[in-house]
């Protein structure tokens, strides 16, 4: 075994975009970083506006000139309702080895290699890699994708392919088409054609899903009509998933590591790159000397909240389109047994970790039947002093809550208006 890279704070195992952006804000930040990175599979991705504007503040030179569009989406979704709306596209090993460069180009030390043992040391991790290299450092990032123990969603699979057709006058566009036993994403551009389908493919060949696909959906059947396939079939796991808990001190998950959507829930790159966000601040934080488990738990907390919303939001899909078949009523109802119970308990102020000024800290936040997780500030203002003024006296009202908090009175009486929305201010005249 040959000793490789030392004295670093932090390695990161997985080049997908969680990694590479966790890596490269990282290096911003002068920290000396290591990035794992084995080979990332191809195939087209679908991007939404907020995601294509978060990868702009992420990777400024170049990422955006990989991205097409935008292209109109249409289709039809459950009881017929249409499908409308716009998505720009990449494919998705280019956006990985353009976020790689852009990683590497902030001082990130980028290797291709599998790391194939990671073993907990004093003072931080030692990783071995297929090459027989071992590298050392105090933080170690698993962003290896969906993989280890988990909570996780109905099991579910992706599966596309890549068509070439002589058509040119195939008008870049995408679509959403509900199948019986799951849905379809289709997207055609002049000379090709990308075809995803998500659901459970009960035990048959993959190739003979597309097949069945193209007989039940007659959108699909004609856009690959005389289309010869262009690429292997690629499946992925689609389901919904919350990674368990890491229980070593400076040991981390990133992106669909640490959570992962159903893609009818939500852009998974969106969420790999607030993911990646988030816990930049936690390790800087840790490594700036705040307590390691108050930052630990602060990514906690977001991943929870993620993982909540992410189900509940996949629930009211599949239930949409539960007309279709018994698949879409039993995920609805395997997603739905996975949302947070609501309890009806009063208002009440506890102390959790939240981000402030780019550092991870303690501070007292509104905990609420609606955001159980806590809410520390609202429109810059922060819940529990604005709280304690207006229950310290009858007479309190938003101009003298503005001076005595030295907030806008502008924020101050919209901050006022969301805790009376929560429940805890009574309702105002």
């Amino acid at each position: 075994m040959t000793s490789a890279s030392t004295n670093l704070d932090v390695i990161i195992i997985g080049g997908g975009p969680a990694g590479s952006v966790l890596a490269r804000r990282l290096a911003l930040a002068s920290r000396r970083v290591l990035l794992v990175a084995g080979p990332s599979s191809g195939g087209c991705e679908g991007i939404s506006r907020r995601t294509r504007e978060l990868l702009a503040t992420e990777s400024p030179d170049g990422v955006l000139g990989l991205l097409r569009g935008p292209v109109p989406r249409g289709g039809s979704w459950g009881a017929g309702r249409a499908v409308t709306g716009s998505e720009w596209l990449v494919d998705r090993s280019q956006l990985a080895a353009r976020l790689r460069t852009a990683a590497q180009d902030a001082g990130v030390e980028v290797m291709s290699d599998l790391a194939v043992g990671t073993i907990p040391e004093t003072g931080g991790f030692r990783v071995t890699t297929r090459a027989g290299l071992c590298h050392r450092a105090t933080h170690l990032v698993d962003a290896r994708g969906r993989r280890g123990r988990e909570h996780r969603g109905p099991l579910l699979v992706a599966v596309g392919r890549q068509f070439s057709t002589r058509r040119q006058d195939l008008a870049p566009a995408t679509a959403l088409h509900v199948l019986a036993d799951g849905w379809c994403w289709l997207v055609t551009e002049p000379g090709t054609v990308w075809v995803q389908l998500v659901g459970v493919p009960r035990h048959r060949p993959l190739r003979d899903w597309h097949a069945n696909a193209c007989a039940e959906l007659p959108a699909l059947r004609q856009a690959l009509a005389g289309a010869e396939p262009a690429s292997p079939i690629i499946a992925r796991p689609a389901h919904a998933r919350l990674g368990a808990d890491v229980s070593a001190t400076g040991h981390w998950r990133v992106g669909d590591a640490a959570y992962a959507a159903d893609p009818l829930s939500g852009q998974g790159i969106y969420h790999a790159l607030c993911s990646a966000r988030a816990v930049a601040s936690a390790i800087g934080s840790a490594l700036d000397g705040v307590e390691p488990a108050l930052a630990q738990r602060f990514v906690a907390d977001l991943h929870e909240r993620m993982w909540s919303r992410g189900v509940s939001v996949a629930a009211d899909f599949y239930r949409e389109a539960a007309a279709a078949g018994p698949f879409w009523a039993q995920t609805a109802d395997g997603y739905a047994a996975l949302a947070p119970a609501t309890t009806d308990s009063p208002p009440a102020i506890e102390t959790r970790p939240v981000l402030d000024a780019g550092r991870i800290c303690a501070r007292p936040v509104l905990v609420t039947s609606a955001r159980p997780h806590g809410v520390w500030h609202v429109d810059g203002v922060a819940l529990a002093p604005l709280l304690e003024y207006f229950q310290a006296s009858a007479a309190a009202d938003v101009g003298g809550a503005a001076l005595a908090l030295s907030q806008p009175p502008a924020a101050v009486a919209t901050a006022t208006r969301w805790l009376q929305a929560a429940g805890a201010l009574p309702m105002g005249d």
